[in-house]
């Protein structure tokens, strides 16, 4: 009995270690995979500018690329903004085209309140969480110069409500996309899809055409053996 006993015990210690080993390991699993990054998709375009004078006409800018962030899911802070790759293109001046990347850019005061948030699928800003703020900008010639940037900002603060999209000089070529409430930064345009054909019209279309095949088809039949008449 005794025996019977020491060896369970020795068992038990043995395996011990093995159960803790596991279960860290099943922990730093869990925590690699909420440490895994994430790249959302970001798009918006204005024609709208942001000054009623002096920017060249027409106008029409729009900003695409994407924000990549640590993967944290809910508000978001500066240090969960870990990379961007965001063109800012003139569409009618193609010479102040810019790409905003973290190795020429950065977030000039940080990301101000709590309107900038993410989901597992969608990067989103509240622009009616007054004072808050999120703006990327070059760093030549420089932070708050109004040259080359992106600004997402809620109502009462240094940019224009919406989204301010400047590839060049605020007063030149920047536009403003007017947004309220909590909004997804990508939205690109809709895309025309194919007209839907219902199934009644493609059945009278299939019949009609099957009708000219039949018609066609006993023509060339008639035509044939007419010839063979002739022949004879």
């Amino acid at each position: 009995m005794l025996n019977s006993e020491a060896q369970r015990s020795k068992r038990s210690h043995r395996s011990g270690p093995l159960i803790i080993s596991a279960l860290v390991a099943a922990l730093g699993a869990g925590a690699s995979a909420q440490a895994q990054d994430i790249t959302y998709q970001i798009y918006q375009t204005s024609t709208t500018p942001i000054v009623s004078s002096g920017e060249v006409s027409p106008l029409s800018v729009t900003e695409s690329g994407t924000i990549t962030t640590n993967g944290t899911i809910g508000v978001l802070n500066t240090s969960d903004i870990v990379s961007w790759n965001l063109s800012l293109t003139d569409q009618y001046n193609p010479s102040y085209d810019v790409t905003l990347t973290p190795s020429n850019s950065g977030i000039p005061g940080g990301v101000i309140g709590n309107a900038l948030s993410a989901s597992a699928t969608a990067l989103s800003f509240n622009y009616n969480d007054a004072g808050a703020g999120f703006a990327i900008q070059a760093f030549s010639p420089g932070f708050y110069s109004g040259y080359a940037y992106v600004c997402y900002q809620a109502t009462q603060g240094a940019c224009a409500q919406g989204d301010t999209i400047v590839p060049n000089y605020y007063a030149v070529d920047g536009v403003q996309v007017a947004l309220t409430g909590t909004q997804n930064l990508n939205n690109p345009p809709p895309t025309t899809s194919a007209p839907e054909i219902d199934s009644a019209s493609a059945m009278s279309a299939g019949t009609l055409l099957l009708g000219t095949l039949v018609v066609l088809r006993g023509r060339r039949s008639h035509k044939f053996i007419g010839a063979a008449i002739t022949a004879e």
